[in-house]
C-alpha cells in the first residue's frame, strides 16, 4: 500500500471523536468484527466491559485496509460505512484558461484526487413506500429509542456536547421526523 494512503487511513482513524463512538457502542453492546464477511487481520470480540477504543481503531483500520486493497468504491461493514475513490481510476487532466492583464494563463488541474469516507453509523433505518397505498411507513428499531433514551439522559445531566452529538445520530437515522 502507498504512504499516501496509508497516510490517509491514519488522518481518517485519527480524526474520529473516539470516546463517543466507544459510548455509543457500549450502549448498543456491539463487538468488535461483527461484519457479515471475514476481513483479514480483523478478529471478532464479542461486547464486554473491557471493549476499548483500540479495539474500535484496530478494527476500522483492517477494514479501511481491506477496502483499499481490494479497491471497493463503497463498503458497508457493521457501523462503519466506507467510500474510497482512488485517484487512478480516473487519471483525467482538465486544462483552464484563465485571462489575467490581457494575457491567457493555462492551468493543468489533475482530476480528482483520492478520497476517503468513514462514517459510523450506530443504526440505520430504511424506508419503503407502499405503492398501493402511497403512504410511507417507518419501523422505529430499539437502536432509534435507545439513542432516544441517551438524548434525554444526557440532556438531564446536561451534558449538552453529547446531547448534540446523539441529536445528530437521530437527524441522520430519521429525517423525516423531528425530535
Amino acid at each position: 500500500m502507498e504512504k499516501s494512503i496509508q497516510k490517509m487511513i491514519e488522518k481518517v482513524v485519527q480524526s474520529l471523536d473516539w470516546d463517543s463512538i466507544l459510548l455509543i457502542h457500549k450502549a448498543f453492546k456491539h463487538g468488535v468484527g461483527q461484519g457479515s464477511e471475514v476481513i483479514p487481520g480483523l478478529k471478532r470480540k464479542v461486547y464486554e466491559d473491557s471493549l476499548g477504543v483500540r479495539d474500535l481503531k484496530s478494527e476500522l483500520k483492517s477494514i479501511l485496509k481491506y477496502v483499499v486493497e481490494n479497491d471497493y468504491r463503497s463498503y458497508i461493514y457493521g457501523n462503519w460505512i466506507i467510500s474510497w475513490y482512488n485517484q487512478q481510476w480516473n487519471e483525467q487532466t482538465v486544462i483552464e484558461t484563465y485571462t489575467q492583464n490581457d494575457q491567457e494563463i493555462e492551468l493543468e488541474i489533475e482530476l480528482p484526487n483520492s478520497k476517503l469516507e468513514v462514517v459510523y453509523a450506530p443504526q440505520r433505518i430504511c424506508i419503503m413506500s407502499d405503492l398501493e397505498e402511497n403512504e410511507s411507513s417507518v419501523r422505529i428499531s430499539s437502536d432509534h429509542l435507545t439513542l432516544k433514551t441517551m438524548l434525554d439522559k444526557a440532556l438531564a445531566e446536561e451534558n449538552y456536547e453529547m446531547a448534540q452529538k446523539i441529536q445528530d445520530l437521530l437527524n441522520l437515522t430519521c429525517k423525516s421526523e423531528k425530535f
